[in-house]
């Protein structure tokens, strides 16, 4: 809750990564920040930013999922490494053969970030839960 200063902590993702946008493209800091350490420092390090807002979203999105998604179970029809990882964990895009508890099934694809040591393979069988009104949007539970 509180730093090693004895400030209070922010613990919203979202609010820090936007105060280190700011300190980046922002007024002074800014300024120097492209002056001594150039432009393309600070390209790469907004591309940074990027992708760990991606990945805050991505967690959000599968919580929110979690609490109030569709339940299912999936068959994995096809995977593919997307390149991406969050903290050491691949981001791929999964092709799904979808059996809803209630309605038809139906075949979607999405990207989601899994544990590394539990990527699924095609044929495999999966519970998840999904959006009804977005199917790409789901969530191995």
């Amino acid at each position: 809750m509180f730093n090693k200063f004895g400030k209070k902590k922010d613990d919203d993702p979202k609010k820090t990564l936007g105060k280190a946008s700011d300190a980046l493209n922002k007024g002074l800091t800014g300024g120097l920040t492209k002056a001594f350490l150039g432009k393309d420092f600070v390209n790469t390090m907004n591309a940074g930013i990027d992708k760990a807002n991606q990945a805050v979203d991505g967690q959000a999105l599968a919580e929110q999922l979690s609490k109030t998604g569709a339940d299912a179970t999936a068959e994995v029809v096809s995977i593919q490494d997307t390149g991406a990882t969050v903290n050491m964990n691949p981001v791929v895009a999964l092709g799904l053969k979808v059996k809803p508890t209630e309605g038809e099934e139906f075949q979607t694809a999405g990207q989601l970030m899994v544990p590394r040591i539990t990527v699924p393979r095609v044929g495999d069988k999966i519970k998840i839960k999904y959006n009804k009104d977005n199917p790409t949007q789901f969530t191995i539970v």
